[in-house]
């Protein structure tokens, strides 16, 4: 992977990680394709470890989570939602690449304003990875 300059200003705070990488806090978001609907969530201080996100609506339109005191406070979000941007990673099947998934119960939300990232489990969620990202035409 090619070394990139990231400005300090592009950069989203992760403060407790994500799961199964809580000591990397420090990711930026990349653009994958133009027109594509995959972001990558790259760590700044791990070249190696990169996510794929999606917006969740692209796979799943009535896709909604509740944003709970405890992670309103991480987020430092103010009473509204305004400027909350939630994603989900992407989920590739070793062997077929073609075959991916949304996992709709781990979404990352980012206060894009503050650049302030977390990753909310939702216990008790109906959203599973069985959900196929539709193939996009153009």
């Amino acid at each position: 992977m090619d070394a990139i300059d990231i400005p300090e200003d592009q950069v989203i705070y992760v403060p407790l990680g994500l799961i199964g990488f809580p000591n990397q806090k420090r990711y930026v978001l990349l653009e994958h394709k133009k027109g594509s609907p995959f972001i990558w969530f790259q760590a700044v201080d791990d070249e190696g470890l990169a996510f794929v996100l999606i917006d969740p609506l692209l796979c799943e339109p009535d896709y909604e989570i509740r944003v709970n005191s405890e992670d309103r406070k991480t987020l430092d979000l103010p009473d509204s939602c305004e400027g909350l941007q939630t994603m989900v990673t992407v989920n590739i099947t070793p062997g077929d690449p073609r075959r991916l998934q949304p996992i709709s119960w781990g979404p990352v939300a980012i206060n894009l304003p503050k650049k302030l990232a977390k990753q909310i489990v939702l216990h008790q969620s109906s959203y599973s990875t069985r959900h196929p990202i539709p193939t996009i035409k153009r």
